[in-house]
């Protein structure tokens, strides 16, 4: 009944394509350390009966005999066979051919490459020869059902270079990506760049173990790091947009379910070396709910006014799309519905890992603009901290900085006059008038002082305190200044405010000492002016008298 069966299962193949073989049209058996495959094409039948029928693979792993009838009718001899879609520990190729040829060749996760990151190997297959392709694959654990190819040899090259490219590709990206952002942690110390360059790291090593570039170039093999890193990714993640949504303050409830999810995969860390058979299926399971929380995480973000999760949300659509095709048949769920499903979610994580370097730059870019805006609001500060509010010229600290910076005596390059004035009478107007009136005064002194200043190139005025103003300017401009000053003192009357006026001294910055010397001589020339203007007005006073008097006593 069986022999039947394989006869007619033998015909229907050889009116069929055979370019592409797949579990669909092959037999499939648990395989046994004592079997061994037949030599002769008429004994695999027999040989077939003898084995125990598998249903399915078993992802948690084990050995498996595929079987599969072929018979070939193109002119092509150069051939490939390959499984993909899984890591396979070992895995061995026999070709019995009715012609009584027979290959076999060896390959898998220990063996050099043929192809790149691929476990094809070439075959020859002459036209009009019936085949048995018989397969056996053995491994702890299968990523994902394994899937048999028998290609024409140039297609499959294509296809395996191709896959490299693309493998290359998105492995430079992602360490390209990884140090970048760990560069800019070292930087400005924010700790998302930290945790992100960490996750990026993890992903590329989790993918680079996968296609075993570790194997390939430095013959280290050990299939118990694979998950490691993978089970690591939601680790990292968490601690990431931990820091970069801000979790905690938008939404404690979901930072608290991402603290269990990341507890969780901290303890599952070590089933990757002592539960290897399982591993793959407890990665996928805790990817699945990190994926949906950290989609939920971002939304909430977003919803409650954090702008940059927009890109977040984005970066993990990207990692969303091929998880949803790709892990339920990892958990054999659901067939596989993509074709090279590792490179799949390769390309998928490596899209994400762009996404968040685009949220990440976004979010620099958003501190940047934060920074320029506190950078300008402090500077308005400091101006306002540096002017005086009545009358808006600069103040006493303004003053003292300037001075700070100049050089006296024999140090000094450039020769500046120092004026000290104040207004003499303010104090009676206080008194009789009110201050209102003497906020009058010094505001229309301020105006006359700053509209003789900006006559001239250079010149610094400040109000320093009460009623005391203070001229910088340069030595050749002082006499043009004290003459202005002179005839705004006379012009007080005028403006209503009798008994006023101004008085002032001034010294040279090559006779002083220091700051305080110089502010301290020009205080001193100031009360000297003061009191010789008071003399003068007493003087003009009693001349006033006696002229009253003779003309009293002439009378």
């Amino acid at each position: 009944m069986i022999q039947r069966a394989l006869l007619l299962l033998l015909i229907f193949f050889s009116q069929t394509a055979v370019a592409d073989i797949s579990f669909d049209q092959s037999f499939l058996f648990h395989a046994k350390a004592d079997q061994a495959p037949p030599s002769q094409h008429a004994d695999v039948t027999p040989w077939m009966a003898t084995l125990e029928k598998a249903d399915s693979i078993s992802l948690t792993g084990g050995s498996y005999w595929l079987v599969m009838p072929t018979l070939m009718y193109d002119r092509e001899t150069k051939w490939a066979i390959s499984v993909r879609n899984s890591i396979v520990e070992s895995l061995d190729y026999w070709l019995i051919g009715d012609d009584g040829s027979k290959q076999d060749s060896h390959s898998g996760y220990y063996a050099p490459y043929e192809f790149l990151f691929d476990y094809g190997r070439e075959v020859e297959l002459n036209y009009g020869v019936g085949y048995w392709v018989i397969v056996k694959l053995e491994s702890r654990y299968f990523s994902s059902v394994p899937k048999v190819e028998l290609k024409h040899l140039l297609d499959h090259k294509r296809s395996a270079d191709f896959e490299a490219m693309a493998v290359m590709l998105c492995l430079g990206g992602l360490i390209f990506i990884a140090c970048y952002n760990l560069l800019i942690f070292f930087s400005i110390k924010d700790r998302a760049f930290l945790y992100y360059g960490l996750y990026v790291l993890a992903y590329f090593f989790g993918w680079a173990l996968t296609f075993h570039i570790p194997a390939h170039l430095w013959a280290y093999h050990n299939l118990e790091l694979h998950h490691l890193f993978f089970i690591s990714l939601p680790i990292f993640n968490i601690l990431f947009y931990k820091h970069f949504l801000q979790l905690p303050e938008y939404s404690p409830k979901l930072w608290r379910l991402s603290k269990y999810l990341m507890w969780i995969c901290i303890l599952a860390l070590p089933t990757s070396i002592y539960l290897v058979s399982y591993t793959a299926l407890i990665a996928s399971v805790l990817i699945m709910l990190w994926i949906a929380l950290a989609i939920t995480c971002g939304n909430v973000c977003l919803i409650k006014g954090f702008s940059p999760a927009r890109y977040f949300i984005f970066a993990f659509t990207c990692l969303l799309l091929p998880a949803v095709i790709i892990l339920p048949g990892n958990l054999g769920l659901t067939p596989d519905f993509v074709e090279y499903a590792e490179l799949a979610t390769l390309i998928g994580g490596t899209a994400d890992a762009l996404m968040l370097s685009l949220a990440l730059a976004n979010k620099i870019k958003l501190l940047s603009e934060e920074r320029q805006t506190y950078i300008k609001t402090l500077g308005i500060a400091w101006e306002k901290a540096r002017e005086d509010e009545l009358t808006r010229l600069q103040n006493r600290h303004a003053f003292d900085e300037f001075l700070q910076t100049q050089r006296f005596g024999k140090e000094v390059k450039r020769d500046e006059t120092l004026i000290l004035l104040d207004i003499d009478g303010i104090t009676q107007v206080n008194h009789t008038l009110g201050h209102h009136e003497g906020d009058g005064l010094l505001k229309f002194v301020a105006k006359q002082l700053k509209s003789i200043c900006e006559a001239h190139e250079r010149v610094r005025l400040f109000r320093i305190g009460g009623d005391n103003f203070v001229i910088l300017l340069s030595m050749e401009q002082t006499q043009s200044v004290l003459v202005q000053l002179e005839q705004f003192s006379n012009a007080f009357e005028q403006e209503g405010y009798r008994e006023t006026g101004i008085s002032y001294g001034f010294a040279s910055n090559r006779d002083a000492k220091d700051a305080s010397d110089w502010l301290r001589t020009a205080d001193k020339n100031m009360y000297r002016h003061k009191t010789e203007k008071r003399r003068v007005k007493q003087a003009k006073l009693n001349q006033v008298m006696n002229d009253n008097s003779k003309s009293l006593d002439f009378i």
